[in-house]
């Protein structure tokens, strides 16, 4: 769900974006947003049931269909580790003590991640052949986690706070297929109970669901025709409030916050809400609106005119209704702003638009929306160029379809009692989460946790101990462990405090002693410990044919990014002669920055290695090897300057190799990738 506030945007700028939009799809370049086409969709129920839904991409310049189809993003899951094992705990804990309400509760902790599986996708493909002939499946669509809320937990117990102490998630949605995401929280002991109850067997749903928000591009297709916005007849339906708004707006000859303000009460919230029964008059502080409002809004300004459309008549219906629904997903997208404050319900008409929606939507009309009232403006629209429009996708999926999978396992459900003779102490938890664990070996050595529990005001002797996470750690007792300390000698028995260190590839520690801060307090029920970095899935891909036509051999991509608080470096390389013109790769960056450096380097068949200047990235993992124009042209000058950057290239023999500090160049687009 998505919120409306209010936008001082230029009324020039939004008409020139508009335009730009229009010709967005003749202008697409490698890099760009994927587009694909509205026109050309597929469905394919594969042998397990699963329903995956198939576009094809948009030809450039061209309306022929293509043969080459992307799926929809699908089959929302919880992972699961080498041995089978789902990643998904619910620990109840309780306490005969009736003072002890503080101990008792539940840990819920799940990783979940979407898409077909390798065996799907291949089914998906052959399927696919033979309903399409010639039909290729390329992957999955190229979708973006929407600005806000692109995770929602639908849950009526773990959304109220009075009854869950803690409730977090991994932040956005993951953009590729694989990628995890991870929701855990602590609650309380009626929390635990009606969570628990929704569980059983005997329940047709659990009380919790999540959802995830995305959002892609499809094109529509081109019709003779046009559309006109004239804002100016509002005039003629300004029969109400004409007095209030002569008052307000004509004496705000600058249109300012008090005019706009006067025009939002006086026109929209006036004559035109009386008209179709839901904007209230008067009442301001009703501003979130429907999906369904906003499409009863949408055509009640067609049926006064006010938005008109005219489209060549020996079109067929359904094309029609395509052309109408991306002129109000634009009307939408441009004038207003999703919210996701509260879950509400979709609408009759949300549910027919996005079929796959679980929960609703709500907007807020811009600023630019109302001053476009005020100042009467008026614009035309050519139909006669096929267009990219912005949608909205949501996939959920309910934790009743998968607790049938782990409710007998006793490493996913289990239950603890903490006053027996043992729980005379008091247990600390450690859960090394995915990303983390993923990394053991590969870029990490060990953690190390070291906790300590301070009772010299009491009288007694400090009690500190550590615990280290390594390869042969994880294969004997999995990503948990647990210490435990006496409450004797102690006022807080429920408090200490704890560090963390990291071991690094290469015997680097993190934080060094120079950057290690503070003892961290922390409750006993449980520690999540989370690198300080974040995996990025790089794509790197060249043109063999077009290496060959100028005598490059080879094509490197050299990556620089923040990793632990030092600049590093990792090469991609391609040559002329590779079975596969990509290569991919999973790099981890410090969480906090946005982007990475990346500069390509082309070694020639006589004249040697030649470097291009470095360019940040940001907002995409996807690299497409430009070849200069310089190449095409042999232009010396550029020629000489390359050959000469291609001298000091530094070399990354095995994964990520630190830069020296005299070589390093983030600092260059600091202000762009949000590095310190």
């Amino acid at each position: 769900m998505s919120t409306i506030t209010y936008n001082t945007m230029n009324p020039n700028k939004t008409f020139k974006s508009l335009l730009l939009m229009i010709f967005g799809i003749l202008l697409l370049r490698p890099g760009q947003a994927q587009v694909i086409d509205n026109e050309n969709k597929v469905n394919v129920i594969l042998s397990d049931g699963v329903n995956v839904t198939l576009y094809g991409a948009a030809s450039t310049l061209s309306d022929e269909k293509s043969k080459e189809y992307y799926y929809m993003p699908t089959k929302l899951r919880l992972s699961k580790k080498a041995d089978g094992t789902p990643m998904f705990l619910f620990l109840k804990y309780t306490t005969e003590d009736p003072r002890g309400d503080e101990s008792n509760g539940a840990i819920l902790h799940m990783l979940m991640e979407y898409g077909l599986t390798r065996e799907q996708e291949r089914e998906l493909g052959n399927k696919l052949k033979r309903q399409v002939k010639g039909a290729v499946l390329k992957g999955v669509v190229d979708v973006d986690p929407a600005e806000e809320n692109s995770i929602q937990i639908v849950s009526a117990t773990l959304n109220n706070k009075k009854r869950v102490r803690t409730l977090v998630h991994s932040g956005k949605a993951p953009k590729f297929p694989g990628n995890k995401i991870a929701v855990a929280a602590e609650l309380d002991k009626n929390a635990a109970q009606l969570m628990d109850a929704t569980f059983k067997e005997t329940s047709s749903i659990a009380d919790l669901s999540i959802t995830l928000a995305y959002d892609y591009h499809v094109r529509v297709p081109a019709v003779k025709g046009y559309i006109i916005e004239d804002w100016s007849k509002l005039d003629s339906l300004h029969l109400l409030d004409s007095a209030y708004y002569s008052k307000e707006v004509k004496k705000e000859k600058d249109y300012g916050e008090k005019a706009i303000n006067g025009v939002v009460g006086g026109i929209v919230g006036g004559p035109i809400g009386a008209a179709i029964g839901w904007f209230g008059s008067g009442n301001k502080k009703t501003t979130k609106r429907t999906y369904d409002e906003m499409r009863n809004f949408y055509r009640f300004m067609e049926e006064k005119g006010v938005i008109e459309m005219r489209l060549e008549e020996n079109i067929d219906d359904a094309r029609i209704q395509t052309i109408r629904d991306a002129f109000f997903q634009h009307f939408l997208n441009s004038f207003t702003e999703r919210v996701s404050e509260e879950v509400p319900s979709p609408g009759k008409q949300e549910k027919v638009a996005m079929p796959n929606i679980k929960i609703g939507n709500e907007y807020k009309f811009r600023r630019e929306f109302v001053e476009m009232i005020v100042e009467k403006r008026r614009r035309e629209f050519n139909l006669s160029y096929a267009f990219a429009v912005k949608k909205s996708f949501q996939m959920t999926e309910n934790l009743a379809s998968w607790y049938d999978g782990v409710k007998h396992n006793p490493k996913c459900v289990g239950e603890v009692v903490l006053n027996d003779p043992f729980f005379q102490h008091r247990q600390v938890n450690m859960i090394l989460d995915l990303d983390a664990e993923d990394m053991m070996g590969k870029e990490l050595n060990y953690v190390t946790v070291n906790v300590r529990k301070s009772r010299k005001l009491q009288g007694g002797n400090d009690f500190e101990e550590a615990i280290t996470f390594d390869r042969s750690f994880f294969a004997n007792n999995g990503n948990r462990a647990e210490l435990v300390y006496s409450k004797a000698k102690s006022d807080k028995p429920s408090e200490y405090e704890y560090k963390v260190q990291w071991s690094l590839r290469g015997g680097n520690i993190w934080p060094t002693p120079k950057e290690d801060t503070s003892w961290q307090k922390g409750s006993w029920q449980a520690i999540s410990l989370s690198p300080p970095v974040e995996p990025r899935f790089i794509r790197y891909e060249v043109d063999l044919d077009e290496l060959q036509e100028l005598d490059l051999r080879n094509a490197t991509l050299q990556l620089r990014y923040q990793k632990f608080g030092r600049e590093v470096e990792t090469n991609l390389n391609i040559s002329l002669y590779s079975k596969e013109p990509y290569k991919e790769k999973t790099i981890y960056m410090d969480k906090g920055t946005q982007g990475y450096a990346y500069r390509l380097v082309f070694t020639h068949k006589r004249k040697g290695v030649m470097a291009m200047p470095w360019e940040a990235k940001i907002n995409t993992d996807y690299i497409f090897a430009v070849v200069p124009q310089e190449l095409y042209n042999n232009d010396e000058t550029f020629i000489e300057q390359a050959l000469e950057a291609g001298k000091t290239i530094l070399r990354a023999a095995r994964g990520d190799q630190e830069v020296d500090e005299k070589d390093a160049i983030l600092d260059k687009f600091a202000d762009v990738l949000k590095t310190d």
